[in-house]
């Protein structure tokens, strides 16, 4: 077994992630169609920011409609440890000591609120990069 330091590449995304988390929330409460509030918000940042500080992360199925793909390095051990902290992550060997992991926004939300150590701050900083304004949601509700 080769041990290796863990570490995070953020390979793909679903693009305008934010956007989509926006647009799943607007379909709860009109009558619109997805893809027209989708060709809306995505026009209007301002509007976007004003839906997701006010995001009800308990509320998770707004949450899942997109794909956050990493290069996960790590030892059997440590990727054991994310699989288990969550049946949602997606985890592939491609050789020993390299995975392909994957898993959507909820998980990954769930993940960084439950607690967990393994891999958290890299997690952290992609959502950072990806989702800012729901990072930031996430921030002021864990302190």
């Amino acid at each position: 077994m080769v041990e290796v330091a863990m570490e995070l590449k953020l390979l793909a995304a679903t693009p305008y992630i934010e956007e989509l988390v926006a647009t799943a929330l607007l379909t709860t409460s009109t009558d619109s169609a997805p893809s027209r509030i989708f060709a809306r918000i995505k026009k209007s940042p301002e509007q976007v920011k004003g839906l997701l500080r006010g995001l009800p992360l308990q509320h998770g199925s707004i949450l899942e409609h997109n794909r956050v793909c990493w290069l996960f390095k790590a030892s059997d051990s440590e990727t054991l440890e994310l699989l288990l902290s969550s049946r949602f992550f997606t985890v592939s060997r491609i050789e020993e000591g390299v995975w392909l992991l994957s898993a959507n926004l909820r998980t990954l939300v769930e993940y960084l609120t439950s607690g967990q150590s393994a891999g958290r701050d890299e997690l952290a900083r992609t959502l950072s990069a990806l989702a800012p304004i729901i990072h930031g949601c996430l921030e002021m509700k864990t302190g």
